[in-house]
């Protein structure tokens, strides 16, 4: 299985390489902060359009959640400036005590959580709230970085790998499949996956592995009855578009809309209150009828350059032999690939409906901030790893 790692990165390592050469000032870095802006410009746009009639209905505001929008991305950029001052090392060190306080705010919002349409996810915390389940994805992504790194031998060779990291996930997915979140479950467990994978771990655990993911999935889908609607559900929304269906049956009703270039800014009929969570989770559908397959093309785009950065910055964290870096940054990739992926299947019918954002676009306050984080992180990679480590990373104990 190291072998076939191995073969992964290399052949990552040669489709990097095939890419044209760009000029000096393209780095990834810069290419990275571009898309990161561009993103987020895009997406307040959005979250003014598509919120505004919601938000004078509820709250007799057009501009609520705009300046909520606003005031969360100054937080995100106070919260990218700090994560970039702390050193990685720092973020390494203390990747247990982090996780215990990840657990602790997952506790916390089952206890005094608030709840909305029957799951528990928000923490208030004066006027504003709190996920920890955004949290939680950031810091598994450390925490499985330095593990695989930490107990490296044990990864590579000895069951010991895999049951010491099973219950780590198992106890932190336990709580928020309690909440419950299914998306972000699957958006952690797959990251986790995926690192132990790269870190070399044996072929047969590796596919244990998966096939325990699939079976908890499966089980946690087929008994429960509203996640077993859901999935039937998106294949064919048109068989109850009052009822399982009906966000997506809106979702496609605008993107139908839309076409090709859009009904033009502010031309949504579905944000009308006909489209549910239009500014949150379903935002993509409105960008596609106001600006049709060309604008939603513009922002799949930003989005997967913003990843192919992350992973270019991952891997030559890994050829100078920064190996938590390095599985950091493609741990942050995965997270973003997840989200993308899952919040654009899900608005365009080909996966069943999830609670999970659309990094930099989506209305979210603690999405906005982790992803902020990991946008620091990554630059802080990149700014740490220019050259060969002189110190060759390996178990410690």
């Amino acid at each position: 299985m190291a072998d076939l790692a191995q073969n992964t990165v290399q052949k990552i390592s040669q489709l990097l390489n095939r890419l044209p050469k760009l000029p000096a000032e393209m780095t990834a870095r810069n290419i990275l902060i571009f898309c990161v802006i561009a993103l987020l410009c895009f997406g307040s746009v959005m979250v003014a359009s598509a919120s505004m009639p919601y938000a004078e209905y509820i709250h007799e505001s057009p501009f609520y959640f705009l300046i909520r929008h606003g005031i969360s991305i100054v937080v995100a950029a106070v919260v990218a400036f700090l994560t970039y001052r702390v050193s990685l090392n720092l973020w390494f060190k203390n990747a247990f005590p982090l996780w215990l306080i990840t657990i602790v705010l997952l506790l916390a919002v089952l206890v005094v959580g608030s709840e909305v349409n029957g799951a528990h996810r928000w923490i208030k915390v004066g006027g504003f709230t709190l996920q920890p389940t955004e949290i939680a994805k950031i810091v598994m992504a450390i925490f499985t970085a330095d593990y695989v790194v930490r107990r490296a031998k044990e990864v590579r060779t000895h069951w010991k790998g895999l049951l010491r990291l099973s219950g780590v996930m198992a106890l932190t997915v336990g709580f928020i499949v309690a909440e419950p979140d299914l998306g972000a479950t699957v958006v952690i467990v797959l990251m986790m996956v995926g690192v132990f994978f790269l870190a070399g771990a044996p072929a047969t655990q590796f596919l244990i592995m998966l096939g325990a993911i699939f079976a908890g999935v499966s089980a946690l889908i087929i008994f429960e009855p509203f996640r077993f609607q859901r999935l039937i559900s998106f294949t064919n929304p048109w068989a109850d578009p009052l009822g399982v269906g009906y966000q997506l049956s809106n979702a496609l009703m605008a993107f139908g809309r839309g076409e090709w270039f859009g009904t033009g800014l502010g031309h949504s009929v579905q944000k009308l209150s006909y489209l549910p969570e239009a500014h949150t989770d379903f935002m993509l559908a409105v960008l596609g009828e106001e600006f049709g397959f060309f604008g939603v093309s513009i922002v799949m785009i930003l989005s997967f350059t913003m990843l192919a950065c992350c992973i270019r910055i991952g891997h030559r964290a890994l050829q100078h032999n920064y190996l938590r870096a390095g599985y950091l940054a493609y741990g942050i990739s995965i997270i973003f690939l997840m989200q993308i992926l899952v919040n654009a299947g899900m608005n365009m019918g080909l996966m069943p409906t999830k609670g999970l954002t659309l990094p930099f676009i989506s209305y979210g306050g603690t999405s906005l901030m982790m992803c902020a984080a990991m946008i620091s992180l990554i630059l802080k990679i990149d700014a740490s790893t220019q050259e060969l480590n002189p110190v060759k990373e390996e178990s410690n104990f």
